[in-house]
């Protein structure tokens, strides 16, 4: 069987495990006790296959699979959903993401032998409640009304296209403070021998995260914003500059009384390395980088690319809200909201790790065998994954379990598309077509 084929077997067995169910019960011991109609194995399931139809038709459809001739009624597994923890999700995606690092045949791609991890945050727009507003909080008025969102914060591996870490927050939440919590947990997933490096956007630079990550031997690229060390970044007198950074009275002082207070005043000074990347040279365009990384290993003509590759974030959030249709959500109730988002995190990561099996198994037929180097279709990929994953997580028998995988695997590797590169359109506004595009198709 398929490498990653082994990893959804495994996540199955977790689901099944004693672990995974008092995870699932956040401490009540009275809750997923009895056999009902829709034990909790089945409700995970369920919430996999998710294809964002209404809650009738979900229920209907996955009943005839699992449990032909039995029906389950929407009151009897909204009750069921209620009692489940949303965190079960993150164990499994966790879970399954160690499984994919640890594995010593996995072929990690990485530059110049560190992962790229970026961290970012987006907003996603839930149902405007009196529930979701006390939980998560008003994030802007739309025509006078308020309009809940959440704060979704995530660390994301850029080569190897995995969600690490992700986190759901009030909006306008402090992105820092996320990503350093989560930075802290990376460990436990890609193990101690792997080297990393943290890209960042600029709303994250803070100096008492930059502090914390040297000490802690983290490495960081972070696009800084002109006010941040603006002397300093007046001051260069180069493209790739090591300075040393005062920590001034006045740079102080808007950490005094803060947790932050104690790590600044650690010290008066600290090493910073900056380098101006330019964008375009004619128009005297360019952005600044902060970094820690060692010069000898990474010259500065590697930047440019390094930064570039953080965008990869932006797509990862946008297949989970196009793609797998993340805000498309069962139902209101903030539990229901967040056990969504974090099993289509699940099922984004599985996607992803089939997919770049078949691109590393065909990896000469597909570059070399075409105009364009070719990579697999993603949306047909997540396409056919919702279709038939759901037969794979239900088949007992191990032979024939491996036979489904591999079919499905068959047909997602025969869709592929060309990857066109320097590709740059034009951004237009307004609604360019009716709300049915042809060219861009729903996947399931």
């Amino acid at each position: 069987m398929k490498k990653s084929g082994t990893r959804i077997r495994s996540d199955i067995s977790r689901i099944h495990s004693d672990n995974f169910t008092e995870i699932c019960r956040n401490g009540k011991s009275n809750v997923f006790v009895r056999n009902r109609k829709m034990p909790l194995d089945d409700l995970a399931f369920s919430m996999i296959n998710r294809k964002g139809l209404t809650l009738k038709l979900e229920l209907r459809g996955y009943m005839n699979i699992s449990h032909p001739g039995i029906q389950i009624s929407k009151p009897g597994y909204l009750k069921q959903r209620m009692k489940l923890n949303p965190e079960a999700f993150v164990d499994l995606y966790q879970f399954h993401n160690r499984n994919f690092y640890s594995d010593p045949d996995t072929e990690l791609y990485t530059y110049n032998g560190f992962l790229v991890l970026a961290v970012d945050g987006s907003d996603i727009n839930i149902p405007t409640t009196r529930e979701t507003l006390e939980t998560y909080g008003n994030a802007s008025k739309r025509n006078g009304k308020p309009c809940a969102q959440i704060g979704l914060g995530c660390l994301y591996d850029a080569l190897n296209r995995m969600i690490l870490e992700a986190s759901c927050n009030k909006p306008k939440f402090n992105e820092m403070a996320v990503a350093e919590a989560q930075i802290a947990k990376v460990r436990d997933t890609i193990g101690k021998d792997i080297p990393f490096m943290v890209t960042m956007d600029r709303g994250y630079p803070s100096m008492p995260s930059f502090l914390r990550m040297i000490d802690g031997g983290v490495y960081f690229v972070a696009r800084l914003k002109s006010s941040d060390f603006k002397e300093e970044q007046k001051a260069l007198s180069s493209d790739d500059e090591d300075m040393d950074i005062k920590i001034t009275k006045s740079r102080r002082y808007h950490y005094l009384g803060t947790s932050d207070e104690e790590i600044v005043m650690s010290r008066d000074s600290f090493p910073l390395r900056m380098l101006r990347v330019w964008l375009d040279e004619e128009k005297k365009d360019f952005e600044i980088l902060a970094t820690n990384l060692p010069r000898d290993r990474f010259p500065a003509e590697c930047f440019g690319e390094i930064y570039h590759l953080r965008w990869r974030i932006e797509t990862a959030y946008q297949i989970l809200k196009d793609r797998l249709q993340m805000e498309n959500f069962t139902g209101t109730k903030p539990i229901l909201l967040e056990q969504d988002i974090y099993s289509t995190i699940y099922v984004s990561n599985i996607a992803e790790d089939i997919a770049r099996e078949i691109e590393q198994e065909q990896a000469d037929h597909l570059k070399n065998d075409y105009k364009h180097r070719m990579t697999v279709n993603r949306s047909l990929c997540i396409g056919l994954l919702k279709s038939d994953l759901i037969y794979i997580l239900l088949e007992k028998n191990p032979k024939v379990q491996d036979e489904l995988f591999q079919k499905l695997y068959d047909e997602i590797s025969e869709n592929i598309v060309p990857v066109r590169p320097d590709r740059h359109y034009r951004r237009t506004k307004g609604q360019l077509a009716g709300n049915y595009s042809n060219t861009h198709k729903r996947c399931y």
